[in-house]
């Protein structure tokens, strides 16, 4: 995500995703259950409330990005990592 780790936490936030430490933290931990949540939302982004889809979508734009490929990555991440570790750990360095 470019490096851009406060307008990623600010799309967690909008997914409603919980994740270890502050907004600016480089290094923070998701649930694995709240990141499948979020996959959830990407994959079905168009049937969300206006006002959750509208400031995710913003979100996403200021990661410089789109939603498919926000899903991508996000799927991805998912199936790399540990299947036996309920948190996937994250370092924006």
């Amino acid at each position: 995500f470019n490096y851009k780790c406060e307008e990623f936490h600010n799309l967690l936030l909008a997914c409603d995703v919980d994740f270890t430490g502050e907004t600016y933290d480089s290094d923070f931990e998701v649930s694995r259950e709240d990141w499948n949540k979020m996959v959830g939302k990407l994959k079905a982004i168009s049937e969300l409330p206006e006002d959750e889809r509208s400031e995710i979508l913003e979100c996403i734009q200021d990661l410089d990005s789109t939603p498919e490929k926000v899903l991508e990555i996000t799927e991805r991440l998912l199936s790399e990592a540990d299947p036996e570790n309920s948190y996937l750990y994250f370092s924006f360095w």
